[in-house]
């Protein structure tokens, strides 16, 4: 029933409702009132005829209705008995602190042991591949890369020289090809 009212409201704002039965609806209905001077707020604002003293804001009434209805101390049916508090002993503090101390010192210890495992293994294996073939198991340099000497010369043998231009042959054809494929593709 309000929204219709409200519907009504606005089209006699808007001109389109000309029923003078509305006009009483308002001046009986305090909801309908402010609606009314909500809406012609509003159609101010749009119009640009807004002036700073129609827009008066009053909320003390609504803030001071919602504090006194607000239940700010919510009383409890019963009182919580006070009980004694007892106070842990101090051989299961003890017991306590000695286990965290027991746990830490048994993680470095395992830790340790797995180092020193690690470097004996190393090294026996080291022993062992000596006598086999005589390179050393953690060779530091990768396989098929050749360690220039401490002077910066590195002498190259006929050998590679050969492989560096069939390397370097092969790699021009494949860059030629390349070429050909995208001019020929369009």
């Amino acid at each position: 029933m309000l929204k219709e009212q409200k519907e009504k409201l606005s089209s006699f704002m808007d001109g389109e409702f000309t029923d003078d039965h509305i006009i009483n609806d308002i001046s009986d209905d305090e909801s309908l009132r402010l609606c009314w001077h909500r809406y012609h707020i509003v159609r101010g604002a749009l119009h640009g005829e807004l002036h700073n003293s129609t827009l008066t804001l009053d909320v003390s009434n609504q803030i001071a209705q919602a504090i006194a209805n607000d239940n700010l101390y919510n009383q409890l049916d019963e009182q919580p008995i006070p009980r004694e508090i007892t106070l842990p002993k101090v051989g299961n503090l003890l017991w306590v602190r000695m286990k965290d101390v027991v746990t830490h010192l048994s993680q470095v210890g395992l830790a340790a042991c797995v180092t020193l495992a690690i470097i004996a293994g190393v090294q026996y294996h080291q022993d062992q591949t000596k006598e086999v073939n005589g390179a050393p198991t953690l060779n530091t340099v990768p396989v098929g890369v050749n360690v220039a000497p401490v002077g910066g010369i590195q002498q190259k043998n006929d050998q590679q020289l050969l492989e560096k231009r069939q390397y370097d042959k092969i790699k021009l054809l494949v860059q030629d090809y390349e070429l050909q494929k995208r001019l020929n593709a369009h």
